[in-house]
């Protein structure tokens, strides 16, 4: 990425290769006068949605920018890391996320877009929100937004980025036209993330992938995070776990401390591939290849049934993240169910 490009700059001018597709939905829907002004984003985390979101912001703030090139996949990765980081970018654009160190969107945060959207464009052309993710909403500021969505200024265009719609009220997903972004075909997502340097095979992209349930976003934070050897770490502690030889309550305050986000996506992705094993016992799994048989005992005391408990438990979990929950209680009791009784 230039070093004098912001990460909104990155995202509004080019365009990871599968989103060509849905950003031309988007901007013929404009071309013909057809472009509603709420529109919500949906699909799994890691599949673009932002970067749609900005590409096409970028296109209603400057009518007479160049098509989106095409994003190299070490860019978007950059981009994607440091795009809360302070930077400029077009006054226009209201892109709305949470605060430092919160995981919520406050009903103050709203307000004070709102706010702005009632003065006049500063050039002229559109006024854009873009809410990410709109999952993180606080029941406040979904009610905040709410008023924004009903009785928009003119020329006002709202992008609602979600990764778990099903938890965003009922109201809102009624005032917004919804485009579903499905995961990228696996080749597609393969040719993007090995040609970028780095000597990464196209092998362990591939395994990447599978261990990022498809999302090439999610396999490029993997990398980054270098999963591989904190895989093992989180395989070890669940292992001790299962074992009675390390107490969750002890995992739990590990995890809070960090990023609680990547475990907890470890644990999902983990869970959905048992489930699958276990389903079809005969279909070849790639997560075996990272040493996944050093949990085959705490797996094999499961249940089916118990598994997609805990597979649900998890997911429910991440979904819940920056709206209010306990995460620290939610935490140590999803844990303390691996623990045999």
């Amino acid at each position: 990425m230039d070093s004098d490009s912001s990460p909104a700059d990155v995202f509004s001018t080019q365009l990871c290769p599968w989103l060509f597709e849905p950003y031309a939905l988007l901007e013929n829907a404009h071309r013909e006068g057809q472009l509603g002004h709420g529109w919500l984003l949906t699909g799994p985390a890691g599949v673009g949605k932002l970067n749609l979101a900005l590409a096409m912001a970028n296109r209603l703030l400057n009518p007479d920018a160049a098509a989106p090139a095409r994003l190299p996949a070490a860019d978007a990765n950059t981009a994607m890391t440091t795009r809360h980081e302070p930077a400029g970018h077009h006054p226009d654009l209201h892109w709305v996320f949470p605060e430092p160190k919160k995981r919520s969107i406050s009903v103050a945060q709203i307000r004070q877009t709102a706010d702005a959207l009632m003065l006049t464009s500063l050039y002229g052309q559109a006024k854009i929100v873009i809410v990410e993710p709109a999952d993180a909403l606080t029941l406040e500021a979904a009610n905040a937004l709410l008023k924004t969505l009903e009785e928009p200024t003119r020329d006002t265009y709202l992008f609602l980025v979600s990764h778990q719609a099903g938890h965003l009220p009922a109201t809102i997903k009624s005032r917004c036209q919804t485009l579903s972004l499905p995961q990228p075909p696996l080749e597609s997502s393969l040719n993007w993330l090995s040609a970028q340097p780095g000597g990464v095979s196209r092998a362990d992209w591939a395994q990447l992938l599978v261990l990022a349930g498809g999302s090439p976003f999610r396999a490029l934070t993997l990398y980054e995070n270098e999963y591989h050897n904190k895989n093992r770490c989180f395989e070890e502690k669940f292992q001790l776990i299962s074992e009675r030889k390390l107490d969750p309550q002890e995992v739990a305050e590990e995890w809070l401390k960090q990023d609680i986000e990547l475990p907890l996506t470890w644990l999902s992705i983990r869970l959905q591939r048992v489930i699958q094993a276990r389903m079809a016992p005969d279909v070849s799994n790639p997560v075996t290849d990272l040493g996944s048989d050093r949990l085959h005992n705490t797996w094999r005391a499961l249940t089916l049934r118990g598994l997609f408990g805990r597979l649900e438990a998890t997911e429910t979990l991440l979904g819940q993240l920056g709206r209010g929950t306990n995460a620290d209680l939610a935490l140590r009791v999803l844990l303390l169910d691996f623990q045999p009784r």
